[in-house]
């Protein structure tokens, strides 16, 4: 695969082994010309399209993040969401209307 202009780092996914959450590593190429160390501290400054590359990635493993939440339920702090036995998954309105249909109809006879 031919490398990028302007892009010196690499991304690795991981998978944390506690929470099972993809994890996002950087990985910077210390001869990169945006990258340095002096006395101890390490440098980046990143390129439009470094930025461009690592934002994309952090958004595509928040949409999964997201997904993920949903298809199990739970709310954005990671509680299930409480849901009565007796709800039904369908819009409160159609429900509404299905309830007075049946007492119009009980009201006719």
């Amino acid at each position: 695969m031919k490398r990028p202009e302007n892009i010196y780092v690499s991304l690795q996914l991981d998978k944390d082994q506690i929470s099972g959450d993809l994890l996002l590593n950087i990985q910077f190429d210390k001869n990169a010309p945006n990258f340095s160390t002096d006395k101890g501290i390490i440098s980046w400054c990143p390129t439009i399209e470094e930025l461009d590359f690592v934002s994309e990635a952090f958004e595509a493993i928040a949409k999964g993040k997201r997904h993920k939440q949903e298809r199990q339920g739970t709310t954005g702090q990671g509680q299930p969401e409480q849901h009565d036995e007796w709800e039904h998954p369908t819009d409160g309105k159609e429900v509404l209307d299905r309830v007075l249909d049946r007492k119009d109809r009980a009201f006719i006879k």
